[in-house]
């Protein structure tokens, strides 16, 4: 690939995420579906770079210190239950402290949120909650796909958030929510790779209400 404007890396036995840093005229891009916007969020401090560096590079060592984000831009390449790589532009937002917000842009356009607390923290949990509220406010009648992750799922003796309750919160708010640990990357692989296919999948034909007449007369096809 030398002297080629874009890098792609593929990870041993994890097939289905591959980190993508391409130029425009790359001849991968033509290869993939559309690009969609995911926006990363959640309280600061509770691992939300980290789960993005873990996933993409698998470069991360749990415990290292990380430089509190502004906000960044990260893009991979994710292979769909469906067999098709979806290019995503993930959002990486500046942690939310006590009297910050989501900034009005990262409504903007979004295709998906990853809401992300850490399970030894119940404020965490809270300001989760808080932003589920607030992309139900903004999103208006567009389709967002929502995941929400609980990290730091391997300090067990920390928890300070009950798993049913927030289970069952999250199927009160039809949102998937899996607890996850940025120190075993496998626990990553399946909620990004829901997100991806959720985000791109094909609209069903009932998405499209045929008339009377043409319900009687049998006119469509299928």
């Amino acid at each position: 690939m030398c002297g080629c404007l874009y890098a792609y890396v593929c990870f041993h036995r994890m097939p289905s995420i591959c980190s993508f840093l391409h130029s425009s005229s790359s001849p991968t891009d033509q290869k993939m579906g559309k690009s969609c916007k995911v926006v990363v969020c959640g309280q600061a401090s509770v691992g939300k770079t980290s789960i993005l560096e873990q996933l993409l590079y698998g470069n991360h060592v749990v415990g290292s210190e990380m430089i509190e984000t502004q906000e960044d831009i990260y893009v991979g390449s994710i292979e769909t239950d469906r067999g098709v790589r979806e290019l995503v532009r993930f959002y990486d937002t500046r942690g939310l402290r006590d009297g910050l917000e989501l900034p009005k842009h990262c409504f903007s356009c979004t295709d998906g949120y990853v809401l992300v607390y850490s399970i030894d923290s119940k404020e965490s949990f809270k300001r989760v909650e808080i932003l589920k509220k607030e992309i139900d406010k903004s999103k208006d009648k567009k389709e967002v796909t929502i995941v929400v992750l609980g990290n730091k799922c391997d300090l067990q003796e920390q928890r300070r958030v009950d798993h049913d309750a927030v289970q069952h919160w999250a199927k009160a708010e039809k949102v998937k929510l899996w607890e996850i640990s940025v120190a075993d990357r496998r626990t990553l692989i399946e909620p990004f790779v829901y997100l991806a296919s959720k985000m791109t999948q094909p609209q069903s034909k009932s998405a499209f209400p045929l008339s009377r007449k043409n319900k009687s007369s049998g006119s469509v096809d299928g």
